[in-house]
């Protein structure tokens, strides 16, 4: 499974085995990101690895041990802005494949980047994150047999909400949707259970596993992972409708909210048949929201045909 996550934390915090340091091409502890990784990983030991390496070219990544901080550091030199005429965007995406080559060729399938560049070097934020989304989105493509876990950590808010739009233009459907990514209410108490007596194949739990964020009005259904359990939200209003736990083998366990004020179906059955054509229309690839509106149209439609 290939994800992309965008969270609000130190990169010295994550728990991914490779961190990237934006590094400078001498290899020297600097200030900014680079200052904390240097202080995490153990001054004196991380720059004697560097100075080992010698330097490194603008665009081009190196990688030594972790030491204290992880198993590995990738050390990616982005290139200082001047007015993106100087070739920046090729170096800065550069940055990005080098370092997910050094990622593969070490067999590490999680690694954790700062945005890069978009520090003192200047990069604006916008363009900084194209470049991150193109590179990821590229090199997945051509590494589809390869699982990786790619996170970016930012500290700023408007930062990260840029780059979630961006990765939703340009990442190809890799990154991974969070509880936070929309509006949700709890399930209620009025709830009921039932079990789908069934296997979901591994690849369409992976594609569970990447959630769903509306992106248009007609867009019906918000929908993340934590673990082995799906929760499924209405978009317009956020409640709760399903909690799906996918955890044991040969067996879907649904609970199914029954508060009448945010779920009108009381039929456990009809539930289990809307349920199953759900997750079937949720793991098309891609899916196709604006289909599942027409349909659910029909379903009222037709429901309220027959009650006359």
């Amino acid at each position: 499974m290939q994800t992309v996550e965008i969270i609000r934390k130190s990169i010295t915090e994550l728990d991914t085995g490779i961190i990237v340091n934006a590094a400078n091409r001498y290899l020297q502890a600097g200030g900014g990101v680079c200052g904390y990784i240097f202080k995490a990983a153990g001054y004196e030991k991380l720059q004697e690895a560097c100075d080992k390496i010698g330097g490194c070219a603008t665009g081009d990544a190196v990688i030594t041990p972790g030491f204290r901080l992880c198993s590995y550091i990738v050390h990616a030199v982005g290139p200082q802005y001047v007015d993106g005429k100087h070739g920046e965007a090729e170096l800065l995406y550069s940055c990005y494949r080098k370092a997910l080559d050094l990622a593969r060729e070490n067999d590490c399938h999680s690694i954790g980047f700062p945005l890069i560049s978009s520090g003192i070097y200047g990069y604006p934020i916008y363009g900084a994150w194209e470049q991150a989304a193109k590179a990821v989105a590229d090199w997945t493509k051509e590494n589809k047999d390869y699982d990786i876990r790619i996170v970016f950590a930012v500290i700023d808010n408007d930062v990260l909400d840029k780059g979630k739009e961006i990765f939703g233009v340009y990442g190809d459907g890799l990154l991974l949707v969070r509880k936070d990514d929309w509006k949700t209410c709890a399930m209620p108490k009025r709830n009921e259970r039932f079990e789908v007596p069934v296997s979901i194949p591994e690849n369409k739990l992976d594609v569970l596993r990447h959630g769903h964020r509306p992106t248009e009005m007609e867009d019906k259904w918000f929908w993340y992972m934590e673990g082995d359990v799906l929760y499924a939200h209405r978009s317009w209003t956020g409640f709760c409708i399903y909690i799906t736990d996918f955890g044991e083998k040969g067996k879907i366990k649904v609970t199914v909210n029954r508060d009448p004020e945010q779920y009108t179906c009381t039929d456990i059955n009809e539930d289990r048949e809307k349920f199953c054509d759900l997750l079937c229309r949720w793991t098309d690839t891609p899916y196709d929201h604006y289909s599942q509106w027409l349909h659910e149209i029909s379903q009222t439609l037709a429901k309220g045909s027959n009650g006359r």
